[in-house]
């Protein structure tokens, strides 16, 4: 069997050593710069959101429907990750109409054949049947309570979960400065190795790079990705606080953020929702930076949305802030396949926000190309997925609140943090 480097043991990295590794892989090895979970990592987390949407039984999913179905399956049956998986429900609300039209239309006629039900819900007393912790007045909320599989997902754990399995298994685990690696080495259309920051080389037959955000930093995607960063905060809740947060949906506004059950510290995440974040350099690309201060202006956003939702909780001091980095594509599609130039490079990338719900599955399809090549996905898959320059010009707006427009971290100049509360530059 051929060697296999995985520049990344993140989210993807992960599930593809590990099912590379059941599928009988012997040579693999994992490259990252911390270990796992990265201190870096989106999946580095306490929680994040699965909402996914439903599908008519006799009716053909796309790929990305159908990944998210094939994942929750696993999430429900795969020893590796099903302790992590919490459907507890979601409510997806928002503060005006428009982020909701396109749900309306899809909900109405999904009831309307029998295939799903849901509840509209629009005053303050209705959402609280759900959430009885909301003592805000909730102003021009309105919004669905959905049925089905909905929730969230312990991510932290499920990574660890994964990478004790993939060690199990046999996957080799490279950190530190020889895992940061710092330059692709190609010859002939060819890669022939990967150099590290030690300076240390390493080759194998095949390379999967799924490095996140970074990929960039390491290959030329031709404007096909675009790193964008979305901010989080963390407070401390009482042992009889967490209590009344316990298996609450995850509620969701559209404009507005969202927030899930405390996590084993008896912390409360809560997050604004806004169209996210780049940090361009002097080319154009978006380059991660990572930080645990926010800007200010998210920190009032979470701070206004704690105080029309849970206005007992508004003025609770932060116990943690950070910028989490994710990868979008022009359509909000991965591109997952063989790189045009380097026959030997497979390509995992353009997560638009949704990788985490699909690591139990995303391997499976990664691994694919790795084993068979391109041809080794069904044509719509091949299709969707395939490297794509020509679409950078055609990003969509797909996320609404904040500025409603994307906006660049060069453009602030007032941060806070934990350590710092008080408004300042970055050093």
């Amino acid at each position: 069997m051929e060697s296999i480097i995985i520049v990344g043991a993140g989210t993807f990295g992960l599930s593809t050593a590990l099912q590379l590794a059941r599928d009988g892989y012997k040579n693999i090895k994992c490259f990252d710069k911390f270990p796992v979970p990265s201190e870096i990592a989106a999946g580095n987390d306490s929680n994040k959101i699965f909402h996914y949407d439903y599908v008519a039984p006799l009716a053909k999913p796309n790929s990305k429907e159908r990944l998210s179905l094939e994942a929750l399956h696993l999430w429900k049956t795969d020893p590796v990750y099903k302790p992590y998986y919490h459907p507890v429900g979601f409510i997806l609300a928002a503060s005006s109409d428009a982020p909701l039209l396109h749900d309306k239309e899809y909900y109405e006629e999904l009831q309307k054949n029998g295939l799903r039900n849901y509840r509209y819900i629009s005053t303050p007393e209705e959402f609280r049947e759900y959430l009885p912790i909301l003592k805000g007045p909730l102003p021009n909320w309105r919004g669905y309570v959905l049925d089905g599989d909905n929730g969230w997902l312990h991510a932290r754990d499920s990574l660890k979960s994964a990478y004790e399995e993939c060690k199990r298994l046999g996957v080799e685990f490279v950190f530190g400065d020889d895992g940061e690696i710092v330059e692709l080495l190609n010859e002939n259309g060819k890669l022939t190795g990967i150099r590290a920051r030690s300076g240390a080389i390493f080759s194998a037959q095949k390379y999967v790079l799924s490095s996140g955000a970074n990929a960039v930093t390491l290959l030329n995607f031709q404007r096909q990705l675009e790193g964008k960063c979305f901010t989080l905060a963390h407070f401390k809740v009482t042992d009889e606080e967490a209590k009344a947060f316990k298996s609450l949906p995850v509620l969701f506004n559209a404009e507005k953020g969202f927030f899930f059950e405390a996590d084993e510290n008896n912390e409360i995440k809560i997050c604004n929702e806004y169209p996210g974040f780049t940090h361009t350099n002097e080319s154009g690309e978006s380059i991660p930076l990572y930080r645990m201060e926010i800007p200010l202006e998210s920190a009032l956003e979470i701070r206004q949305y704690l105080k029309e939702t849970m206005p007992q909780f508004a003025d609770r001091p932060f116990t943690k802030t950070r910028i989490c980095w994710c990868t979008d594509s022009p359509d909000m599609q991965l591109i997952l396949c063989t790189h045009p130039e380097y026959t030997n490079l497979i390509v995992a990338s353009g997560d638009s926000g949704n990788s985490f719900k699909i690591m139990p599955i995303i391997g499976k399809y990664v691994s694919k190309v790795v084993t068979k090549g391109d041809k080794g996905l069904d044509p719509e898959d091949k299709e969707c997925w395939k490297w794509r320059p020509e679409t950078w010009d055609k990003r969509g707006q797909v996320r609404w609140g904040g500025r409603y427009r994307v906006a660049d971290l060069n453009e602030i100049e007032e941060w806070v943090s934990v350590e710092n509360p008080t408004p300042h530059k970055l050093e």
